[in-house]
């Protein structure tokens, strides 16, 4: 889970098997060890087919246009399943403000304007760079899929 604040950062650790584009939400369950249920099919069908960050709320009301009706609680549960396996993304981008991604590579990184709520795509490349760094400086390895920094855009319209 990540949770970010003002200039603050998040790095969750984790291995990670991505899955390919072209399986079948069964196939990735099975191959992340989890049992293939109907609502974790569900949820990820939703989370594939929505390209950003997305609230409980949200998944449950794109499940409900699919005729599938879950529970808040059984929601919650399926996100955390599939983000124990490395398969979905949690993070805090605002007080309050959880959000859900499905993780399609193995790193995944934001930058998130904490003044209008923007969040941009952060390069691996730069990314791992940093992370190189830290390794030279301090003999500490770091293994980051999933970095948010928090922090107000150059150019945000309401800053």
């Amino acid at each position: 889970m990540s949770d970010s604040s003002s200039n603050a950062s998040t790095i969750e650790n984790q291995s990670i098997r991505m899955p390919q584009p072209n399986q079948s939400p069964s196939d990735v369950l099975r191959g992340s060890g989890l049992r293939a249920t109907p609502a974790r099919l569900a949820v990820i069908d939703v989370l594939r087919s929505t390209h950003g960050h997305v609230t409980v709320a949200e998944v449950i009301q794109a499940l409900a246009t699919v005729s599938a009706k879950f529970d808040q609680s059984t929601v919650y549960r399926v996100l955390s399943d599939l983000g124990g396996v490395g398969l979905v993304a949690e993070s805090r981008l605002s007080p309050g403000d959880t959000v859900f991604e499905w993780i399609n590579q193995s790193n995944h990184h934001h930058l998130q304007c904490t003044s209008c709520g923007r969040t941009l795509p952060l390069d691996d490349e730069l990314v791992q760079k940093f992370i190189d760094r830290v390794h030279e400086r301090h003999g500490f390895h770091v293994n980051a899929t999933h970095l948010v920094l928090s922090g107000i855009e150059h150019d945000c319209p309401e800053a």
